[in-house]
């Protein structure tokens, strides 16, 4: 891995904890969640990757299209290389990828919950503030051991209550066990489903030494 081209963030942490995968929302960067992951974990490792796509100054984890839609192509290239740096950090700092629980936000949620319903060397615990599913999906893959919290706000700008619904069912029919919340804001983070997300994951049984089935 060139690391001088991944801009990232690593915390010790506890490695009896789960470690945490922060991913970061449009314009935001390796350092925006880590007072999040502390919140919800205090003790886990937490590693943050930044995107390396920017549109107008902003960091992403991929491109849009000429009109404003998603380059699902670009998607999958940058998924591949978001997948390849990961592998490389966990054995530099010694992290077992299996434990990992995903924290993503706008931006970082799609990514990480495309992955879920597109790959098979994904992860199998997730938290996604204000996800979206970002177009159809006609692979099949086994989630029966994958856990999920995500959040809606009812004011939500960017992601339709119907597109929500669409990302949950996808999750749903491949067998993952989802959490729903559901606020009365808009697309900002705010202290209610932060502390919620807090509770669930305290009782998820995926902080302790928790491996795949």
């Amino acid at each position: 891995m060139a690391e001088d081209k991944v801009n990232y963030a690593f915390v010790k942490g506890d490695p009896t904890v789960s470690p945490l995968l922060l991913l970061h929302g449009q314009g935001g960067d390796e350092n925006d969640l880590l007072p999040i992951g502390k919140y919800l974990s205090p003790n886990s490792p937490m590693l943050s990757i930044r995107g390396r796509v920017q549109e107008q100054g902003m960091n992403r984890y991929f491109k849009h299209t000429e009109n404003g839609g998603f380059d699902l192509n670009d998607l999958e290239q940058e998924t591949t290389w978001l997948f390849s740096v990961l592998n490389d950090l966990c054995r530099k700092f010694d992290i077992d990828y299996e434990r990992f629980i995903v924290i993503g936000y706008s931006n970082g949620a799609n990514v990480a919950a495309r992955a879920l319903l597109t790959r098979s060397d994904t992860f199998h615990t997730g938290i996604f503030f204000h996800p979206m599913a970002l177009s159809t999906v006609d692979s099949k893959q086994d989630l029966s051991d994958v856990k999920v919290w995500m959040s809606h706000g009812d004011q939500d700008p960017i992601v339709p209550a119907q597109n929500f619904k669409v990302l949950d069912t996808y999750l749903e029919e491949q067998g993952a066990d989802v959490t729903i919340f559901r606020h009365g804001q808009s697309h900002n983070l705010n202290e209610e489903e932060l502390t919620n997300a807090k509770s669930w994951l305290a009782k998820s049984g995926r902080l302790a030494d928790w491996r795949r089935r």
